[in-house]
């Protein structure tokens, strides 16, 4: 079964943010090279520029943008360009991300596991309690791997984290979780992507500097969605009325008592 990654990429002008982007999509090279050198990349890239990355025996499929596509519409590029492509299979990665093995043999494992489910998706699953929603970790699409039948049937939830509607992640986990739930196939244990929470590296995740209260705007959007989607088994029809665009205080009224806006 023919598979690809899949990744997004954008490197922003400033440094050290720039140099600290470029040095973690060289070393998630560096790790696929190791652990899967035959399976291609398939790469969005924007606002690379003059960027050139580290040889590696992996082919790499690059689709150039030259300037930042936003969160959302990268992801439904890169379906877009899995779509038109041979693959079969994508494995979707940050290029922020560090994939850590408990053993090497974990590698073909995994690769094994998706050939045995053509039609299937997986997720890489957490040690921790399962959530409310789903048993994933807190970037679910890190090595998360969708079949073609999948992402044909589904398409990218469309939901921007940029405009503060939700986290289009965990809310496509959440999904497909739910509704396609007879396709879903558990990876072996003990491999696990962890992403840009290193305390050695320079550059905080984009998502780091965020104002808190956009944050919690994010998660409130996210849970009222997600919260459908366990009852309902799909999005809702009506999308746009389960997102917030800012967050609003409680109303009072003659007696005091606060009006209060329900958050999941």
């Amino acid at each position: 079964m023919k598979k690809c990654f899949g990744i997004v990429s954008w490197f922003p002008d400033i440094e050290p943010d720039r140099s600290q982007r470029q040095e973690r999509l060289n070393r998630l090279f560096k790790q696929l090279n190791e652990l899967w050198p035959d399976i291609d990349i398939l790469i969005i890239t924007q606002n690379w520029k003059t960027f050139k990355s580290i040889d590696i025996s992996n082919k790499i499929v690059r689709k150039d943008f030259i300037d930042g596509l936003g969160i959302l519409k990268a992801r439904q590029t890169l379906r877009e360009e899995f779509l038109k492509s041979k693959y079969e299979y994508l494995i979707m990665l940050d290029d922020d991300c560090i994939i850590e093995l408990k053993d090497n043999s974990l590698a073909s494992k995994y690769m094994s596991e998706i050939d045995k489910h053509p039609n299937g998706f997986c997720f890489i699953h957490s040690n921790n309690p399962k959530t409310k929603f789903h048993p994933y970790i807190g970037a679910q699409l890190n090595l998360c791997a969708i079949s073609r039948f999948i992402y044909t049937s589904e398409p990218m939830v469309p939901i921007d984290p940029q405009k503060n509607e939700g986290y289009e992640d965990s809310i496509f986990a959440t999904l497909l979780h739910h509704k396609y739930s007879k396709y879903e196939f558990i990876p072996p244990k003990g491999i696990m992507p962890i992403q840009f929470n290193n305390p050695k590296e320079r550059v905080p995740s984009t998502w780091c500097d965020r104002e808190k209260k956009n944050i919690g705007l994010i998660h409130a959007n996210s849970n009222r969605i997600k919260e459908y989607i366990l009852i309902h088994k799909d999005l809702p029809r009506n999308l746009d009325e389960y997102i917030e665009k800012e967050i609003k205080e409680p109303s009072y009224k003659a007696d005091g008592r606060k009006d209060c806006y329900l958050y999941f």
